[in-house]
């Protein structure tokens, strides 16, 4: 399953993010993107956690501030990896 994480310094590198965030995901892999405005770079990260545990991670840590940046974690629509925790018959 994969998150957008932005709000990152300029310095930040794949590493860092995938250390910053190992104790909240199971990160597989951390894609830099820095296109755009160079001051601002933003993540895509690849985690191998439930939508349920993804979902409820990503509403604790959004407007987190990190070094003096609010961070925005965001969950792209439409992606096949999703796996889920709860049953279908008991999800709302």
């Amino acid at each position: 399953m994969k998150v957008i994480l932005m709000g990152l310094h300029n310095g930040a590198c794949a590493d860092n993010v995938a250390s910053g965030l190992a104790p909240f995901f199971q990160v597989r892999k951390v894609d830099m993107v820095r296109e755009g405005d160079p001051e601002s770079p933003w993540a895509i990260v690849e985690v191998d956690n439930s939508y349920e545990h993804v979902w409820d991670v990503c509403n604790r840590l959004r407007g987190v501030f990190h070094r003096g940046r609010t961070l925005h974690l965001y969950i792209p629509l439409h992606q096949d990896d999703v796996f889920h925790e709860i049953p279908s018959h008991e999800r709302i």
